[in-house]
């Protein structure tokens, strides 16, 4: 675990800021690459990746927030300072967020809304790859104990060993990690083949569903599960978290949104 991962001067470089900000600039010009087969000037889409960052970061505090109010009820104050701590963003609501703004953006200059999805949309796996890379330095959103022989143990001081000592946890930021760079390559790969407009962002919504569903089974949760499922899939915990819900409506979304522009372009074709 390294939150601080060197200095510049007084000037301390952190972790999960530095990973956020190499996925950034590495997303936005994958995204740029992408985008100019389209005819999207590059700078046009510099302008939109900004401000999707910015939906990006107040969409997971706000979804972190919201999930975790009974941390706030003593400071509201605190809930704009989510710069504090080792952790208080989730990366769900971020996703969301950033995803709604894009969608605005793009109807608002009137581009092709679904050709210029696919061709962006890889940028938010690669983001995901790089960023849960911080989490781990960074020592947030850990997994639960475990004793599989992949488990790790985070240092004294560091936020996962004052709530699990020593003991060996999930790596659950790797795990994310590594669906981010699988979702990533299958998207590309589909890429490679003629498919119809917006299939690549249903692609993207139905993988980052499942595997986000599959994640939160070996995360660590400060707070008690969604109220609306008693059950979970995997028998780890009393229910469902807000994330697996949320999970569930975008595999749902996506096979709807698939089918849907599937037909809708048939139609046109004919």
């Amino acid at each position: 675990m390294h939150p601080i991962l060197f200095k510049i001067g007084s000037l301390p470089i952190n972790s999960y800021g530095l990973m956020l900000a190499i996925s950034f600039l590495l997303g936005v010009k994958l995204a740029s690459r992408r985008a100019l087969k389209l005819g999207i000037p590059a700078d046009e889409t510099v302008n939109l990746s900004i401000w999707i960052m910015a939906a990006a970061i107040i969409g997971s505090r706000a979804f972190y927030v919201v999930t975790h109010m009974e941390q706030y009820t003593g400071d509201p104050l605190a809930i704009v300072a989510f710069w504090n701590g080792l952790y208080g963003l989730s990366m769900l609501g971020g996703v969301i967020l950033a995803m709604i703004v894009g969608f605005a953006w793009i109807l608002k200059k009137g581009w092709p809304l679904w050709r210029f999805v696919d061709a962006v949309i890889p940028s938010f796996a690669l983001g995901i790859f790089i960023t849960r890379i911080g989490c781990f330095y960074n020592g947030c959103c850990f997994g639960s104990e475990t004793s599989c022989s992949i488990g790790v143990s985070f240092p004294s001081g560091s936020l996962p060993h004052s709530v699990f000592g020593g003991a060996a946890i999930h790596p659950a930021q790797l795990y994310s990690s590594l669906g981010g760079l699988i979702i990533l390559l299958l998207l590309l790969f589909a890429d490679r083949r003629k498919n119809f407009p917006g299939f690549i962002f249903s692609m993207f919504l139905g993988l980052y569903g499942a595997t986000r569903f599959g994640m939160e089974e070996f995360r660590f949760f400060d707070h008690d599960p969604s109220p609306f499922f008693g059950y979970s899939v995997f028998a780890s915990r009393a229910g469902m978290t807000d994330n697996q819900i949320i999970s569930l409506g975008m595999i749902l979304a996506s096979f709807v949104l698939g089918i849907w522009l599937y037909y809708r372009d048939q139609k046109s074709s004919s």
